[in-house]
C-alpha cells in the first residue's frame, strides 16, 4: 500500500531540488554571475514553503492510502486516536523538513553575523543565501556532508594556491640572486643574502567558497543514495 507514496517520495522532491540547483549552476556558468540577493531570498522562501507543502501532501496521500486499506484503516479515527496519525506524519514527513529549515536559518544568520563582525572578510554577500539554499535542497542530515565537502574543497584549494605562490616566489628570488651574482662577480668576498620567503600584504589570498556551494550541492544530491548507505550519518536521521 506504500508503493505509491514511496515512488513519489523517492523521485519528485529530489528531482525538484536537482533541477533548481542545476539551473542556478548553468546560469552562473553561462552568465558568469550569480542572482541578486533579493532573488535568492525569494527562491529560498519559496523552496522552504514547498518543503512544508510537500509534507502536507504526503500526509494527505498517506491518510488516503490508509483509509482504503482493509487493515491500515483501523489506524485512523474512529478506531484509533488522530494523535497516532499526526505523530506518524510528523515523524515521517514533517520532522526532517522542519529541522532542515531551522538548521538553514541558523547557519544563514551565523554566517551573516560572522561576516559582519569581521568586516565582510570571509564571505561574499551572496554566500549566506547559497549556503541556506544548499542546506534546504540537500536536506538533513545530508546537508552535514554538503557543508563538510565545501569546507574541505575550500581548504584544499587554498593550500594548493599557497604552495604555488611560494614556489613562484622562490623561482623569482633565485633569478634575482643569480642576476646579482652576475653583477658582482668581480667583487671578492661579498655575501648576498636572499630576502625571506614570505607573502607580502599585497598578495594576501582570500579563501573564497563562492564557487563551491552550487556544485557541491548538486554532487551531494546526485550521490545522496551512496551517502545514506555508506557514509556514517544514519545516527543523525530523525
Amino acid at each position: 500500500m506504500y508503493d505509491k507514496l514511496n515512488l513519489i517520495l523517492a523521485y519528485f522532491s529530489p528531482a525538484i531540488s536537482f533541477l533548481l540547483i542545476g539551473g542556478l549552476l548553468l546560469f552562473q556558468i553561462f552568465k558568469k554571475r550569480l542572482l541578486s540577493s533579493k532573488t535568492f531570498k525569494i527562491i529560498i522562501s519559496l523552496f522552504a514553503i514547498f518543503l512544508i507543502l510537500w509534507a502536507l501532501i504526503l500526509s494527505f496521500l498517506n491518510y488516503s492510502v490508509w483509509k482504503q486499506d482493509p487493515i491500515a484503516y483501523k489506524l485512523l479515527p474512529p478506531f484509533t486516536s488522530i494523535a497516532y496519525f499526526l505523530h506518524y506524519s510528523w515523524q515521517h514527513y514533517f520532522a526532517t523538513s522542519i529541522v532542515t529549515i531551522i538548521f538553514a536559518i541558523i547557519v544563514f544568520w551565523g554566517i551573516k553575523s560572522l561576516n559582519k563582525k569581521f568586516n565582510n572578510t570571509f564571505f561574499y554577500d551572496e554566500e549566506p543565501y547559497l549556503v541556506a539554499l544548499g542546506i534546504l535542497v540537500t536536506s538533513w542530515p545530508n546537508c552535514l556532508i554538503y557543508l563538510s565537502l565545501v569546507l574541505f574543497l575550500g581548504v584544499i584549494s587554498h593550500l594548493f594556491y599557497a604552495i604555488s605562490l611560494l614556489l613562484r616566489r622562490k623561482v623569482r628570488l633565485e633569478r634575482m640572486i643569480q642576476g646579482r651574482d652576475n653583477n658582482v662577480n668581480s667583487i671578492k668576498g661579498e655575501v648576498l643574502e636572499a630576502p625571506p620567503l614570505q607573502m607580502s600584504a599585497s598578495r594576501t589570498f582570500r579563501l573564497s567558497l563562492l564557487y563551491f556551494w552550487l556544485p557541491c550541492a548538486l554532487l551531494v544530491l546526485f550521490l545522496s543514495g551512496i551517502i545514506s548507505k555508506y557514509i556514517g550519518i544514519n545516527q543523525f536521521i530523525i
